[in-house]
């Protein structure tokens, strides 16, 4: 497991911008077209929405897909990489972010989204030597910005 994405993900100030938009100097290393949302509720809506569930999903399919084609052997790592993932977000990410959600009520499935993002992260970056890493490295920009 990349050490250094482990300490980027230790480091992360979870939400602390959060109302915010995505500072300019971030904003501009960040290749995903973002949408900006003023309220907890809209975007908590929008980020357990199907279609943003479906988005996550076939980008996650590209990465799977792309391993088993073309990469088979390294492609059987992956449930092995996942635990230690889920291993990581359980230890580091869930602890600073449960009280967060809590206190400001918002609803379980922003955890599991964020879980989500970060797991699909770690596997992207697991893989970038087969493949490059896009999409939930770029939602990683979002969170690492506090967002």
């Amino acid at each position: 497991m990349d050490q250094e994405l482990i300490h980027k993900i230790k480091s992360i100030q979870w939400f602390a911008n959060s109302g915010h938009p995505v500072k300019a100097n971030i904003a501009a290393d960040i290749t995903l077209n973002m949408t900006y949302e003023k309220s907890w509720a809209k975007a908590a809506k929008r980020s357990q929405s199907i279609y943003w569930e479906k988005v996550s999903l076939e980008e996650r399919n590209k990465l799977t897909e792309y391993l088993f084609a073309n990469h088979p052997q390294k492609y059987k790592q992956w449930n092995e990489f996942a635990k230690q993932g889920r291993e990581v977000i359980d230890a580091e990410v869930v602890p600073k972010i449960s009280d967060y959600l809590q206190e400001h009520q918002l609803p379980a499935g922003i955890m599991d989204n964020v879980k989500w993002d970060i797991v699909n992260a770690i596997m992207e970056y697991n893989y970038q030597h087969e493949r490059e890493p896009f999409f939930f490295k770029e939602l990683l920009k979002v969170y690492e910005s506090g967002n």
